[in-house]
C-alpha cells in the first residue's frame, strides 16, 4: 500500500533521557498531536514503541493536499488514517482541495483522472460524531462538490464551514446543535438557504461570502445573533439591477464587507443590531456592468439614498465601523441630512487617496454621543476603475467649513492608526491636510478626552527610503502637543507597531 506521507523504515529512535515530551501523559500528548496536520501526527509514529499508535487516537483531522502528483497516495493514507482511527468523537475534520481539480462524491477513474471519496471520508466522519467540518473544495476551475447525503443528518454537527459546494435539489438538514455555519463561493436560492435555516434551530452565527442568486433572506430564529455578507459575485447573477433584502428583527451583529458591486443590500428590518460593521463597497452599473454613463447620476441617487437608509435603520448602534466607500458617498452630497446616531464606539476604516476627511467629519458631526473614536488609515493611489461620476467629487477640492459647528462632548479616547501604500515625504513638511485640522478641532472641543493615541507602522518605505509613515505621525503628534485643549486631563501618545485598537 502506498501511503502519503510514505511509512519509513521500522527504525526507532531510542529515547533521550532528557525527552520532556515523552514524560507527558497520554491525554495531552494527544492534545498535542491533535492540533498537527494529520500527516504530521502520523509520523511521529517512528518515534518510538509507545509513539507507534499514538496517533490513532487523535480527535482531529487536518488533511491538505497540495501537490496534484501525490493525488493516487494522498487518498490512499486518508483512507489509512481514517479506518486506522480509534477516537470514539472527531472534534475538527478539516478537508482542503483547493489545489487540486476534479472530484465526485465516490472513488473512480474517469478519463485516466483520480477522483476523490469524499461521500466516504465524510460519513466516517459522521459516524464518529463529528462536531467541526471545514470542506474547502477547488477555486480554479469552477466545479462544486455535491454534499453527500449524510452530511446533510449529521446532528452533532457545531460548526460547518463549506466552499464550493453544492446543495441537492431535494435535501432535509437535520442540524440541531449547529451554532456556527460559513457559506463561501456558492450559489444561494432563496428557497435553499430557507430550507437550511429551518434545519438549523440553534444557529448563533451565520456568514456568507461570495455569494449570488439571494434576493430575499429572512430570519425569525431569536438565536441566531450574528450574521455576516462579504463579497458578492456578481459576475455569476443573471439579475440586471440584484437587490437582498434583509429581514433579521433579532440579530444583534450586523457585518457587510469587501465588495458588493452593485448588488443593492437593504435593511428592512434590523431593529435589534447593537454592532455593526459597513465596510463593503459599491460600484456604479455603469462600471459594473457596462451600463450607459447616462444613467449614472440616477444610479447616484439610488446610492445616496440606501446609505441615508443605513444609517437610519442602525441609529441605535452602540459600536459602529464604517469603511472608506461610505464616507466618499456622504462626500458627493454636502446637504444629505443624517439622524443622530447614538453610537458610542464609532471606528472610520479609511483607504483614501490623500488626508481629506470630508465625508468622514460629515458622519462625526452626527454622532454626538461618541466615547472613543478610531480611525485607521491606509493612503493608497486612486482606484481608476470608478465611474465618471465619483471620479470627478473625488477630485474636488472639499472645504471643512463645518468644523466649527458642533463638538464631541462625550469623547474620551481617540486613536489614529495610520500605515500607508504610498510615499507620504511630501506630507512630512504639509500643514494643510484635514487630518491636522480634524484633529486640532477635536483636542479644542472634546471637554472630557482622555487620550489621544497616534500609532503607526516601522515599515520603511520603498520609494523614499525612510519610515514616512512614521516620520509624519510623529510630526502631526509635535504640531499637536502645542495646540489648545478643552482637557486639561488629556495627553497626546505617538507609538510605533502597535495593534490597531
Amino acid at each position: 500500500m502506498d501511503l502519503w506521507p510514505p511509512l519509513l523504515k521500522k527504525r526507532r529512535s531510542k529515547r533521550v533521557k532528557n525527552d520532556s515530551i515523552s514524560e507527558l501523559p497520554d491525554a495531552l500528548i494527544l492534545q498535542i498531536l491533535s492540533l498537527l496536520p494529520t500527516k504530521d501526527a502520523f509520523t511521529t509514529s517512528i518515534l518510538s514503541k509507545r509513539w507507534q499508535y499514538l496517533w490513532r487516537s487523535v480527535y482531529s483531522f487536518f488533511i491538505q493536499c497540495e501537490d496534484k502528483s501525490q493525488t493516487k497516495n494522498f487518498i490512499s493514507f486518508v483512507n489509512y488514517a481514517l479506518d486506522k482511527s480509534t477516537c470514539s468523537k472527531i472534534i475538527n475534520f478539516h478537508l482542503d482541495f483547493t489545489h487540486l481539480s476534479k472530484y465526485e462524491s465516490q472513488l473512480k477513474f474517469v478519463d485516466d483522472e483520480l477522483l476523490f471519496p469524499i461521500s466516504r471520508w465524510l460519513s466516517t466522519a459522521v459516524k464518529k460524531n463529528v462536531e467541526n467540518v471545514v470542506l474547502l473544495s477547488d477555486s480554479y476551475d469552477y466545479e462544486s462538490i455535491d454534499l453527500p447525503d449524510t452530511i446533510y443528518k449529521c446532528s452533532t454537527l457545531i460548526t460547518l464551514d463549506l466552499t464550493r459546494c453544492t446543495f441537492n435539489d431535494e435535501f432535509f438538514i437535520d442540524w440541531k446543535f449547529l451554532k456556527t455555519l460559513k457559506l463561501n463561493d456558492l450559489k444561494l436560492q432563496d428557497d435553499i438557504i430557507v430550507k437550511i435555516l429551518s434545519g438549523c434551530p440553534a444557529l448563533e452565527n451565520l456568514e456568507i461570502s461570495e455569494f449570488y442568486g439571494l434576493s430575499h433572506l429572512e430570519i425569525n430564529s431569536s438565536n441566531l445573533k450574528r450574521l455576516k455578507f462579504e463579497d458578492y459575485s456578481s459576475y455569476y447573477d443573471e439579475f440586471d439591477h440584484p437587490s437582498l433584502d434583509i429581514i433579521a428583527p433579532n440579530i444583534q451583529h450586523l457585518e457587510i464587507s469587501e465588495d458588493m458591486y452593485d448588488l443593492k443590500c437593504r435593511l428592512i428590518n434590523v431593529s435589534s443590531v447593537v454592532t455593526a460593521k459597513l465596510n463593503f463597497q459599491m460600484s456604479c452599473t455603469s462600471i459594473a456592468k457596462g451600463a450607459s454613463s447616462a444613467t449614472c447620476p440616477d444610479e447616484h441617487q439610488v446610492i445616496r439614498k440606501l446609505v441615508q437608509d443605513y444609517l437610519h435603520k442602525l441609529k441605535n448602534t452602540t459600536e459602529l465601523t464604517i469603511g472608506t466607500w461610505y464616507t466618499e458617498v456622504l462626500m458627493q452630497f454636502e446637504e444629505m441630512p443624517l439622524p443622530e446616531l447614538k453610537c458610542k464606539c464609532l471606528t472610520l476604516d479609511l483607504r483614501i487617496i490623500k488626508f481629506y476627511f470630508y465625508g468622514a467629519i460629515i458622519l462625526l458631526k452626527a454622532s454626538p454621543h461618541v466615547e472613543s473614536l478610531n480611525i485607521t488609515m491606509t493612503t493608497t493611489l486612486m482606484d481608476h476603475g470608478r465611474c465618471a461620476f465619483e471620479l470627478g467629487y473625488l477630485a474636488k477640492e472639499h472645504d471643512i467649513y463645518f468644523l466649527s459647528s458642533f463638538g464631541f462632548p462625550n469623547l474620551k479616547n481617540v486613536k489614529v492608526f495610520s500605515s500607508s501604500k504610498m510615499c507620504l515625504k511630501g506630507n512630512i513638511e504639509w500643514d494643510n491636510d484635514d487630518l491636522l485640522k480634524l484633529s486640532e478641532f477635536i483636542l479644542m472641543n472634546a471637554t472630557v478626552l482622555e487620550k489621544f493615541t497616534i500609532i503607526s507602522k516601522r515599515k520603511t518605505c520603498k520609494i523614499c527610503s525612510m519610515k514616512c509613515a512614521s516620520r509624519y505621525s510623529l510630526r502631526l503628534a509635535e504640531k499637536l502637543a502645542g495646540c489648545s485643549r478643552s482637557s486639561t486631563t488629556s495627553v497626546i501618545i505617538c507609538q510605533e507597531g502597535a495593534s490597531r485598537y
